[in-house]
């Protein structure tokens, strides 16, 4: 035993009433079984090792016993070797071995003089190990060049007994390559998006073989050809919140394409069926309870009714107010719909996503996105066939994505994010509102982005600041000039998001039509004091409705004072029967000699409107003339139409020969001249 064993001091001196102390090492040996056969048991561990103690001077010796439970310090791994495989630059691959205590005692351990290259979890690689105790440990393998790795981990114990773990890996540095394999999104409201911008970049210059026999990756080879294009794929998770842009492309060696991350979180169509379930089962739980209050409250007042008495006395009645319930039985029973029955854009749908949205707390989820890089072009006698790819060319993108309440949501338009204002005749303008509310529990100040300055949509009313709670109505108009749809996005932004609302709506020519061509209409001619009147029918042949305008320039207020128009046909001089001022005689009592019912009105798609045209002299002349315009709300003329008409006090006139007057009234008095007498010749 003096292999495992020592006495410090051998030998000592103890004074009268006095202590000595010495100290006993033990230090067992792997040879422990064979030097001391007879005193260790190798199946329970258990060593008893006899001392004596010699006192000079003292015939009987001093005998006591050493008692130890020996066991070995051994650390074992699950495996003596870790292939890693094919690792790409710039991307880790992960491996997990498993390391046990075969001790009965704990012991400290830790992975010494880690490469660079090399990551070892949990703890970097340190920490303790209780008594047959097996830890899990990640080794992550990361290449920094594209060559082949051949190394050791070395686990030390801490009593410095070395474990080493031999390890091995092929590092490869694909043809593609991102500027960022990790992208940690903000804080993204449910509504809102977050954009990430990366560059795909084709490095490569030479060729890079594969082995086709087989059908194996071999290492990278130089070679004086230059490198094919390369295809490459991003391949989503569905159903995701994200997107990509571009998801597919092409690149040239050397070129680099610009690559958009977008994280729009939603909330799932199956969430929200489920919550409308839960509210439908809650209201249909409150409305039974409501019916058997209704009920007892309904027995109890029979209850407290008195018998009627025999001299008539009535007995009083059940109050109006008291609470029975009105809803049939039947409906109230009524069955759970299936989640499938609740479509998106429902009044149940609608009130379960409003649901979640008000009692959303936060959410985080990560994902992993592979980009996959084909070896070149498809072959030219099939351009159709899938090109050939390699694993380990295969990018990979790691996205952390977390997901917060929106402060603001829309509660108009059933929660809608677009505005849809339809078809819309050209040069009207429709306007329409939508609500936000402040759902969080800070003030919001609110701002737009700049619509389109020469476009049709505009925001009518400013934006303000808004306390929990509140809400803000934004009016928008849409006034469109061309033929054509239109689409535009409004942002409403805060300081936590930015809520995007999709403005739509399409410009229509209306196509209105008259049955008169235009030109003259002639009432022709009418006794003084009585009327006669004439239809026209105005045809909307549009899928919009219009609004119409019926103007009579003798009413037109921009109409020249004082007959201004007969005085410059006066001065431009006339020759034919057909010339006749735009406004000529009208009534003596102010009115108008000519009206048109209905003045204004709005023509439904496809319908048509009468115009009833009335003329109504006062008194008898034969100039009386108008001009009538039909024109829409965007200022286009329907048409134009010259009214005219006579009247004579008399039934019997001449009508027709050469005109002998001026075709206006004049203002002066008609000249009265004494008949000269005519004598005859004797």
């Amino acid at each position: 035993m003096r292999k495992h064993m020592e006495i410090l001091p051998k030998t000592g001196f103890i004074q009268a009433q006095s202590r000595f102390n010495a100290q006993l090492k033990f230090l067992p040996r792997i040879s422990l079984s064979k030097d001391a056969m007879e005193l260790f048991d190798e199946d329970t561990g258990v060593l008893e090792v006899p001392l004596t103690v010699l006192v000079a001077g003292q015939v009987k010796p001093v005998p006591f016993t050493m008692q130890a439970v020996v066991t070995c310090s051994e650390l074992l791994f699950d495996r003596a070797q870790v292939d890693f495989g094919f690792c790409s630059v710039n991307q880790s691959v992960r491996s997990s071995v498993r390391l046990t205590n075969t001790s009965l005692l704990p012991q400290d351990f830790g992975f010494l003089g880690v490469p660079d290259f090399m990551e070892v979890q949990p703890n970097d690689g340190f920490g303790t190990l209780l008594p047959q105790e097996t830890l899990e440990v990640d080794l992550i393998f990361s290449a920094n060049k594209a060559k082949e790795y051949s190394f050791q981990l070395h686990c030390k114990s801490g009593i410095n007994r070395d474990f080493p773990l031999t390890c091995q890996a092929v590092g490869v540095r694909p043809p593609l390559q991102l500027s960022h394999s990790l992208v940690q999104f903000g804080a993204t409201a449910v509504g809102d998006r977050s954009t990430a911008m990366l560059y795909l970049t084709n490095h490569q210059t030479n060729h890079q073989t594969i082995n086709h026999q087989n059908q194996q990756p071999a290492p990278p080879v130089t070679k004086d050809t230059m490198a094919p294009p390369r295809l490459f794929s991003f391949s989503l998770p569905q159903p995701s919140d994200l997107s990509i842009t571009p998801s597919a492309g092409r690149l040239l060696p050397g070129e680099r394409c610009l690559i958009q991350v977008t994280f729009r979180p939603r909330l799932l169509d199956e969430d929200i069926r489920e919550e409308a379930l839960r509210l439908f089962l809650r209201a249909k739980l409150l409305r039974e309870k409501e019916l058997e209050r209704s009920r007892q409250a309904e027995l109890e007042a029979k209850k407290d009714l008195p018998v009627e008495t025999s001299k008539g006395k009535k007995a009083p009645v059940i109050p109006k107010n008291s609470k029975v319930s009105d809803v049939p039985q039947t409906e109230l029973l009524t069955e759970l719909p299936e989640p499938a029955d609740i479509q998106p854009g429902s009044e149940h749908f609608e009130e379960a996503r409003a649901s979640l949205l008000y009692s959303f707390t936060q959410r985080y989820s990560e994902h992993t996105v592979s980009c996959f890089v084909s070896d070149g072009d498809p072959p030219e006698e099939d351009l159709q066939a899938q090109p050939a790819w390699s694993s380990f060319n295969t990018l990979y993108l790691q996205l952390q994505c977390p997901t917060v309440q929106p402060p603001l949501v829309v509660t108009s338009n059933n929660g809608h994010k677009s505005i849809d204002f339809h078809q819309v005749a050209v040069g009207e303008k429709v306007v329409k509102r939508f609500t936000v509310q402040n759902i969080s529990k800070e003030s919001l100040d609110l701002r737009s982005s700049v619509l389109d300055v020469h476009g049709p949509f505009s925001l009518l009313n400013a934006l303000r600041c808004i306390r929990p709670g509140e809400t803000h109505t934004l009016v928008l108009a849409f006034s469109p000039s061309l033929e054509k749809k239109f689409s535009e996005t409004l942002e409403v932004r805060c300081q936590k998001m930015t809520l995007e609302m999709t403005l739509r709506g399409e410009g229509v020519l209306p196509a209105v039509t008259c049955s008169h061509p235009g030109g003259l209409l002639d009432l022709g001619y009418v006794l003084e004091k009585e009327s006669t009147s004439h239809v026209l029918k105005m045809q909307n042949s549009s899928a919009v409705a219009v609004v119409f305008r019926v103007q009579l320039a003798s009413l037109c207020p921009s109409r020249p004072p004082g007959g201004a128009d007969g005085v410059a046909s006066l001065l431009r001089g006339y020759s034919g029967s057909q010339l006749q001022p735009t406004v000529g005689t009208q009534n003596l009592s102010g009115l108008s000699v000519f009206s048109v019912l209905p003045a204004e009105g709005s023509i439904a798609p496809g319908q048509s409107q009468d115009l009833m045209v009335s003329f109504q002299p006062d008194h008898p002349s034969v100039c009386y003339s108008d001009r009538m315009t039909v024109e829409l709300r965007n200022k286009s003329v329907v048409c134009v139409l010259d009214l005219r008409g006579a009247a004579s006090s008399h039934n019997m006139y001449l009508c027709g020969g050469d005109p002998l007057t001026v075709p206006i009234e004049s203002l002066l008095p008609p000249l009265i001249t004494a008949q000269p007498q005519i004598t005859g010749q004797r």
